[in-house]
């Protein structure tokens, strides 16, 4: 991730992001949880069910839909009752 990407963000919350590391796993201390504390509309904080439901609700958005088939079939030719009853 590059921190001088996030437009509108301060710089300090720039570093911050950039010192975390994000492209890893990290453990759950207190000190991690304070510097996400600072940055928390920046980051998202996912468990790896979470992950792995967005994921697949994404690849099920963009799955193809089924192709719509119509069929048209010839029409009846008119029957002996409504020729009667039009004269």
């Amino acid at each position: 991730m590059e921190p001088t990407a996030i437009p509108g963000t301060r710089r300090f919350h720039r570093r911050t992001l950039d010192a975390m590391r994000l492209c890893r796993y990290h453990r759950n201390t207190s000190s991690l949880l304070g510097i996400l504390n600072q940055v928390k509309r920046l980051v998202v904080v996912e468990m790896e069910a979470m992950y792995n439901a967005r994921k697949q609700k994404d690849e099920e958005n963009r799955a193809l839909r089924p192709p719509i088939v119509v069929s048209h079939s010839s029409p009846a030719p008119p029957s002996a009752a409504a020729l009667d009853s039009s004269s």
